[in-house]
């Protein structure tokens, strides 16, 4: 993963209850919604990617959950998200993206509904809760940062993790399944779900009053027969890329719309009036601009350029890897305007120029079998 980077201090920067337990002395650190959260710690890129997809990682990631309650929490919510929110049950989760008025995505996340009375919006990057609570109006609703910090295990292995720590039954627990329980003592909502495309769970503390390093502990104790081990960002990176999991502020931005993206099922048009609605009415809806690109030769690296074979340029990529899966490089790619899936375009890296394929996204397992 390319990236530069220079020093800063933390003044003004959260840590996570679970700082210290993944803090070495080259460990780089990225700020996420104000987080400091660990990018690359020293380990071995791809044993870490290797023990992902063959085992199971355990991360502390940046996401920050939002808590929603209220008599008219659902309304209000359905204003904000352009998915009918009332459609998921208590015990469920579902992906939902949030657009300004001109239909540009602003905002991309899990909503979890735990119970009766809450939900909570596990947002990306960016300042949503102040523009959530500028459209709050005369809804009898609140949202707050309720100062919940997030961890995920993943891996194939992962849910005998989940079986271990938990009173969870994992054959009552499927993709998307939401719920509340106790992890060494530690009062926590659990969502199956993920930022890797493989089989996992993500674990929201309900407040920072905790003992971070005796639940991180217990953790990797609790799935040693698993191989649990503790990564970061890097060998996620690579696994996000092949899965087609887009990274807002990253690959996407408010200058695209979801049908742009390839998100246009979170488009529903059997609710309420919300933001952006009028504009997404009136939207071209096959009009893909965010793809993958395939090359056998390099790493395609962020920001390297996509041109033609008359060297025009078509766009630029997002983020980029080198699949040990596909055994090729692979990247998430902005194109200016549609292109034609199976093209052949060039890569303009530093190394050079590279001869690359057009690809749907994910690169494999369209089906989404391995989280499931």
């Amino acid at each position: 993963m390319s990236r530069s980077y220079f020093p800063v201090s933390d003044h003004r920067f959260k840590k996570s209850p679970f700082f210290e337990c993944n803090n070495r002395e080259d460990t780089l650190y990225g700020v996420y919604n104000d987080r400091l959260y660990p990018i690359d710690s020293g380990f071995d890129e791809k044993a870490h990617y290797d023990c992902l997809k063959n085992k199971c990682c355990l991360y502390d990631v940046p996401e920050t959950p939002l808590k929603i309650n209220g008599p008219d929490a659902i309304p209000f919510l359905d204003k904000l998200f352009t998915r009918n929110v009332s459609k998921i049950g208590v015990g469920r989760a579902g992906y939902a993206i949030a657009c300004n008025y001109q239909g540009g995505v602003i905002m991309d996340g899990i909503l979890l509904r735990p119970n009766e009375e809450e939900f909570i919006y596990v947002q990306a990057n960016g300042d949503f809760l102040n523009w959530a609570n500028a459209h709050i109006g005369e809804y009898s609703a609140s949202i707050r940062d309720f100062d919940s910090w997030v961890l995920q295990i993943q891996g194939k292995n992962s849910l005998q993790v989940l079986e271990a720590v938990s009173d969870i039954s994992i054959e009552d627990f499927p993709y998307y399944a939401v719920s509340e329980t106790e992890i060494n003592s530690c009062p926590v909502y659990i969502s199956r779900s993920g930022w890797t495309g493989e089989r996992g769970f993500e674990i929201y503390t309900k407040n920072a009053d905790l003992d971070g390093e005796s639940l991180w502990k217990f953790l990797l104790e609790k799935g040693q027969p698993a191989g649990l081990i503790a990564s970061d960002v890097s060998s996620m990176h690579i696994r996000r890329i092949e899965a087609g999991i887009l990274d807002y502020g990253t690959d996407i931005d408010q200058t695209l719309n979801p049908y742009e993206i390839g998100l246009g099922r979170l488009v529903h048009f059997d609710k309420a009036d919300y933001v952006g609605r009028k504009a997404l009415e009136n939207t071209e809806r096959k009009l893909l601009r965010v793809m993958g690109v395939k090359c056998p030769d390099i790493s395609p690296s962020r920001r390297d350029l996509l041109v033609n074979q008359s060297s025009q340029v078509l766009g630029c990529v997002s983020a980029g890897a080198w699949s040990t899966f596909l055994d090729c490089g692979i990247g998430i790619a902005r194109f200016n305007n549609p292109i034609e899936l199976g093209a052949t375009i060039r890569i303009v890296s530093s190394q050079g120029e590279f001869e690359s394929e057009v690809t749907t996204l994910p690169f494999y397992d369209q089906e989404k079998r391995l989280v499931r």
